[in-house]
C-alpha cells in the first residue's frame, strides 16, 4: 500500500517562523503526494517498503500513548522511513571492494625481474595521473561552492544501482559476457604468466631469445595488471562514471602497441600465435566493446541517475543501449 497525503491536510506553522496570514511556499501540489516521489525513478527501496509493512502492522496506531492522531504519527513514521532508507542504501550498497593483491604482486614480480621497459612503467603511471587529476578537478566545487563539477553520486545521496553496474545487470550475467571474460583472462593473463615463468626462471639456462621472448610478453601484461588495479580504485572511492570508463579505454589502447611489438620479436611460434590472439581479443574488446557499448551504458548511467531530474525513455529503447542489446 502505497500511502498518499492529499493536498486538503492542514499544514502546521511554526508560530515563532510564521505570523498569521503568512503564505505557504513552496505551493501545494495539485496531485497527492507519494512516497514513490521521494525515490529516483519512483522505485521504493525494499527497506523502506519492509519498514512501511512494519508500521501498518504496528499496535501503535491503535493505541498510541501520546494522544496523537494516526495520520501525523504516520506522517512521522514515514519521514523516519524516508530518512533510515536513505541511509541504509547507501551504507549497504557503498562498494566496499577489496583490492586485489594479485595484479600488484605480478605487476612487481615483472618489474623486478627487469621485464617491464621504462616506456610502459611511465605510460601506466601517465594514465593513472591523468585519472587522478581528472578526479580532483570533478571534486572541486561550483560556483555555488557545494556541487562539485563532476558529481559521482545524485544529490540525493544514495547508490542507485545502475551506478553500482552500469553495463545492466541482464549483460553482466549473460553467458556471452561471462565467457568474454574468461577467454581474456586465459589469453592475456594465465598464458602470458605461464611464458614468463618459462622463458625467464624454469629455463635450465637463460638465453637471449628466452629474455626477448620473456620481454615481449611481459608488457602486455604488465599493463594489463596496472589497469586492474586503477579499474579497482576508481570503483571503490566511488569516482565518477565518465572517469572510471576511461580507464579501460586508456589501457587498452595503449596495450595494442605492444602486443604487436610482441608478434614481430616474438622467437617462438607458441609466441606469435599467443600475441595474435591476444591483438585481435583486444581489438575488437576495444572497438567491438568499449567505444560502441560499455562507454554509451557509462555515460547513459551517469546522466540518468546523477545529472537528469526526470527523464522518459521512449518505448523500445529500455534495455538497447549501444550496438549490444
Amino acid at each position: 500500500i502505497v500511502p498518499t497525503t492529499s493536498t486538503t491536510t492542514r499544514t502546521k506553522l511554526n508560530a515563532s517562523s510564521y505570523g498569521r496570514g503568512a503564505e505557504i511556499w513552496p505551493e501545494c501540489n495539485e496531485d497527492p503526494i507519494q512516497l514513490a516521489d521521494s525515490f529516483p525513478a519512483g522505485i521504493i527501496p525494499p527497506d523502506a517498503l519492509y519498514a512501511l509493512k512494519v508500521v501498518d502492522d504496528s499496535p501503535d496506531l491503535e493505541n498510541n500513548q501520546e494522544g496523537k492522531s494516526k495520520k501525523s504519527y504516520l506522517h512521522q513514521k514515514i519521514r523516519r522511513i524516508l530518512k533510515r532508507a536513505a541511509g541504509s542504501s547507501q551504507e549497504q550498497k557503498s562498494p566496499k571492494i577489496p583490492i586485489d593483491k594479485t595484479p600488484t604482486i605480478i605487476a612487481l614480480i615483472l618489474l623486478l625481474s627487469g621485464l617491464v621497459r621504462p616506456l610502459d612503467a611511465i605510460t601506466a603511471i601517465a594514465i593513472g595521473g591523468y585519472l587522478l587529476i581528472l578526479g580532483f578537478w570533478a571534486k572541486s566545487p561550483r560556483e555555488d561552492g557545494e556541487t562539485p563539477i563532476l558529481p559521482s553520486l545524485p544529490p540525493q545521496g544514495h547508490v542507485p544501482d545502475l551506478i553500482l553496474n552500469p553495463l545492466g545487470i541482464t549483460f553482466t550475467n549473460s553467458k556471452t559476457y561471462d565467457s568474454w571474460l574468461k577467454v581474456g583472462a586465459m589469453l592475456s593473463l594465465f598464458a602470458p604468466f605461464i611464458m614468463i615463468m618459462r622463458h625467464r626462471f624454469l629455463m635450465p639456462s637463460l638465453t637471449t631469445l628466452d629474455m626477448i621472448e620473456a620481454r615481449a610478453s611481459a608488457r602486455p601484461l604488465f599493463l594489463l595488471c596496472c589497469q586492474a588495479l586503477v579499474e579497482v580504485i576508481s570503483r571503490r572511492v566511488m569516482a565518477p562514471l565518465p572517469l572510471r570508463i576511461l580507464a579501460p579505454l586508456a589501457f587498452n589502447t595503449a596495450r595494442l602497441v605492444p602486443l604487436w611489438s610482441w608478434i614481430v620479436t616474438s622467437t617462438t611460434t607458441s609466441g606469435q600465435v599467443l600475441a595474435a590472439a591476444n591483438l585481435i581479443y583486444w581489438s575488437l574488446n576495444l572497438f567491438g566493446f568499449l567505444i560502441p557499448t560499455a562507454s554509451i551504458r557509462y555515460l547513459r548511467a551517469h546522466f540518468l541517475c546523477v545529472e537528469a531530474e526526470e527523464v522518459k525513455t521512449r518505448p523500445g529503447f529500455e534495455n538497447a543501449v549501444g550496438l549490444l542489446p
